[in-house]
């Protein structure tokens, strides 16, 4: 497998390699149980074919839900959880830890067991989190555990456990996801606020995992372009930036008499869709933040006439809105927008603007005629879906059912109205610190969506199929979802990514030597 330079994931090479002498078979970095693992018309799977769907690669339901027990895990009576993390932020450290919950098992039982699992399991899930972080703790019987970031889970689960853990261990756990939250947050101050440069690498890096939401703002102003990577200049360049913009309203947002028909029919179907964004998220539903937003969405219209305003164009508005007022208010939302200084919304509003605006630079194919780049994307969907999950892929095929009329919405919205609005936030966090995040891994995250809901989506009908992708049930959805989501991404991009390189290029080719003739 290549290295992929272009990434900025803290999973590398490290995790997944291919055997010189098999080549395609892929095996986990030091599983002793490599021959586990087989070619199975394209797809990896265990070899007790029986007891596992063929189609499946990489199945978090059965691999490494945290909901569910691992196949290799039999022998032990014990509910296990495996995740990888990097505590200290580097890309190449893995670190493995293990949460046992015991049942009426003997204090010598548990031990036994516990470190034959130690001996014997490896690396079965990755995780590129910033918030459920790993601790790996060493008692006698050298015991791993993996704790959540949130106290509150990590008690109810230590609570749960019969064998139990007194009270001074899991006052030690907190502290020290303390500390690792802690250290994460000295970084991003280290490399936002110190130097003349910020080291643009090392933000993306650290960026994959999660931003904290203190440096979320000015982190993804820099990673977009709107904020040079100098210090020195950045105060300069927002003042002269947001003045822009305030001096250019009233040009362009002006009474509807000088208005011509075309932007009429604009601001029409602009103040048609605003309503209608976020819907169950009450902070969008306050009238400044729903003028706010018409106004940027009007200015964008019109500044960029060859592709105008399409619906869509105002979901992707909306991450700028919160992360930016978060920057001023902690709680937003519940504020109350019209007891905020009328200056930090706008200063709010032009920072919006001008950041929509490069990240639409970037996907403009995207809302030009005929939307040729998510057509694109639409097409590598369905190529990666063929080659990850044949029979899902076989089933939405016999029932009818196109990719446009489920997927376009997910790459039009980037899956905005299927994930819950704060997770999408956590999303655009990777999707900043990637290359080309927004188009081309994009496709890979909505192919692990997809795959999420095999077994569901291949017992129903036309009817029903459309039903669940349009409403999948993610309400209660937590960062740890969207982490096991991103992880499979990463999987599928890092098999695949070449072969859908290979299949690019020849199709350039085919299109050039027609042309020819």
């Amino acid at each position: 497998m290549s290295n992929h330079s272009d990434t900025n994931s803290p999973v590398k090479e490290a995790f997944w390699r291919f055997s010189r002498k098999s080549p395609g078979i892929a095996k986990p970095v030091n599983n002793i149980h490599p021959t586990r693992f087989e070619k199975f018309n394209g797809n990896m799977i265990p070899n007790r074919k029986k007891e596992y769907d063929s189609s499946v690669i990489f199945n978090h339901n059965q691999f490494s839900s945290s909901t569910s027990t691992s196949p290799y895990l039999s022998t032990v009576n014990s509910q296990t959880q495996i995740t990888t993390t990097n505590i200290d932020n580097q890309p190449n450290t893995n670190t493995t830890s293990t949460t046992t919950t015991t049942t009426k098992m003997t204090t010598s039982s548990s031990a036994s067991n516990l470190n034959t699992m130690e001996n014997s399991l490896s690396h079965l899930s990755l995780s590129s989190s910033s918030v459920n972080t790993s601790v790996i703790s060493h008692s006698s019987s050298s015991t791993h555990l993996s704790v959540s970031n949130s106290p509150n889970s990590l008690s109810s689960s230590l609570n749960s456990s019969n064998g139990g853990i007194d009270t001074s261990q899991s006052q030690q756990q907190n502290n020290n996801i303390q500390n690792i939250n802690s250290n994460r947050i000295k970084k991003f101050e280290r490399l936002l606020n110190t130097g003349i440069h910020v080291d643009m690498e090392s933000l993306k890096t650290l960026g994959w995992r999660g931003i904290p939401n203190r440096y979320r703002p000015m982190s993804w102003k820099i990673l977009l372009g709107y904020l040079p990577s100098n210090c020195e200049r950045r105060d300069e360049h927002l003042e002269r930036k947001r003045k822009e913009y305030r001096d250019g309203l009233p040009q362009y947002y002006t009474s509807d008499e000088k208005r011509g028909e075309s932007d009429r029919r604009t601001l029409k179907q602009i103040q048609m869709d605003v309503p209608r964004t976020n819907p169950n998220v009450p902070f969008f539903q306050q009238p400044l933040i729903q003028d706010i937003l018409e106004r940027i969405l009007y200015l964008w219209g019109i500044r960029h006439p060859s592709t105008g305003y399409v619906q869509g164009i105002n979901d992707l508005a909306t991450p700028f809105i919160w992360v930016f007022l978060s920057e001023y208010i902690e709680d937003v939302a519940n504020c109350q927008v019209d007891q905020i200084d009328p200056n930090i919304l706008a200063m709010v509003e032009a920072d919006s603007y001008w950041c929509l605006t490069k990240l639409l630079d970037g996907i403009q194919d995207h809302y030009t005629f005929a939307q040729p780049g998510i057509q694109r994307m639409l097409a590598s969907l369905k190529g990666l879906l063929e080659k990850i999950n044949n029979s899902l892929c076989a089933h939405l095929a016999d029932q009818d059912a196109q990719f446009i009329t489920f997927a376009f919405r997910w790459m039009n919205c980037l899956l905005m109205r299927e994930i819950p609005f704060p997770l999408v936030i956590r999303m655009w966090d990777t999707y900043l610190s990637e290359k080309e995040g927004f188009s081309v891994f994009h496709v890979y995250v909505c192919a692990a969506f997809l795959v999420l809901w095999s077994d569901e989506l291949k017992q129903r009908d036309f009817p029903d199929i459309m039903i669940f992708l349009q409403k999948p049930p993610t309400q209660n959805w937590e960062e740890r979802d969207i982490e096991s989501l991103f992880s499979t991404a990463f999987y599928y991009r890092s098999l695949y990514e070449e072969a859908q390189s290979h299949l690019k290029s020849n199709n350039i080719n085919l299109n050039n030597n027609i042309i020819k003739k």
